[in-house]
């Protein structure tokens, strides 16, 4: 009878260990998301939207946003908002809010805060670091091998853009002959100029592919290029659906990255500093391939990206730049 009872007892003990280990650690019940401009750019703020829409379909949470909050200042007051709000996790859609949420991350220990980009100096800051290089990189060899005039074109917020950087190495990889013409508008909000100039670089440049990088031109470029039938590389997310003219897409998984940040959350294993999420991780891709690829060029594709997800070596042999100044707004 007393082994009956010990057995009894030591199944009993082991059930409630399996219990307390497999549980989430830390449960999610609320969630913040702060957006620098719109969430409906189609690009980069919708992105971010779709990942906020995910998290709280997966964790069942309840959820708080605010657009337009780009200034430290506005930023600091959005953060005692969602800490009125019991926030756990709270999501910061770009760069900018890094500066605010370091200097106000002491004051809130039961917020951690997540940033795509920036630097994190506290420890419940976690800067998500995204390899937009490769993906850019793997966009500009697509464009220069489909360019038949010779000449592509850049449309970007900045100069210093990661994706921006990898598509000129990855163009002039691909054809070291290749002209590529270059326009900043200064800025990630929305700017009408952006039809203007690519009807400029088309008309007067010989441009016949663009590269439309920028979240506040990328929605009129794109429906510019469907209506007059210019090849394109989309930014962001898979803008196949604009038609067969996108060739391929730099695409950012934003919703993936939210929900895998939430799950670390909920593991316990979510800690302040930086990470490094790309390819490896299935957080970046190239979208759905256009079919007026070529078949060889569209294989070989696939091989330089399997390849570079196996060794971290971009087709021209070298792995990408260890370090950006990402999204350096000069």
């Amino acid at each position: 009878m007393k082994k009956i009872s010990l057995l009894v007892a030591l199944v009993a003990i082991l059930l409630v260990t399996i219990f307390f280990y497999s549980r989430p650690q830390h449960r999610l019940t609320t969630i913040g998301f702060l957006f620098p401009d719109s969430m409906y750019d189609q690009t980069w703020g919708t992105e971010g939207y779709k990942g906020m829409l995910e998290i709280a379909q997966s964790y069942e949470t309840a959820f708080f946003y605010e657009q337009n909050i780009n200034t430290n200042e506005e930023i600091k007051t959005a953060v005692k908002r969602m800490a009125d709000r019991n926030v756990q996790v709270l999501y910061g859609q770009g760069m900018e809010f890094s500066d605010a949420f370091n200097e106000v991350a002491a004051k809130y220990p039961d917020i951690h805060f997540v940033v795509f980009n920036g630097e994190s100096k506290a420890d419940n800051v976690t800067i998500i670091n995204i390899d937009a290089y490769t993906m850019g990189y793997f966009g500009g060899m697509t464009a220069a091998h489909h360019s038949k005039t010779g000449h592509i074109g850049v449309i970007g917020s900045f100069k210093s853009q990661p994706e921006i950087e990898g598509f000129k190495d990855g163009a002039i990889f691909e054809n070291k002959n290749i002209k590529l013409h270059e326009y900043y508008v200064k800025t990630f909000s929305y700017d009408s100029r952006g039809t203007d100039i690519a009807e400029n670089f088309i008309k007067n440049k010989k441009v016949d592919v663009l590269f439309p990088a920028g979240d506040g031109i990328n929605a009129d470029i794109m429906s510019y290029a469907r209506d007059h039938d210019t090849n394109v590389i989309g930014f962001i997310s898979d803008q196949s659906n604009y038609g067969p003219q996108v060739l391929m897409s730099t695409q950012v998984k934003i919703p993936a990255a939210y929900v895998k940040v939430a799950k670390l959350y909920e593991e316990g294993n979510l800690k302040g500093g930086k990470l490094d999420w790309g390819i490896k991780e299935n957080l970046v891709g190239v979208g759905k391939l256009s079919r007026r690829m070529d078949n060889q060029f569209t294989t070989q594709l696939k091989k330089d990206l399997a390849h570079y997800k196996e060794t971290n070596l971009l087709p021209s042999g070298e792995t990408p730049p260890a370090e950006h100044d990402a999204y350096r707004q000069d």
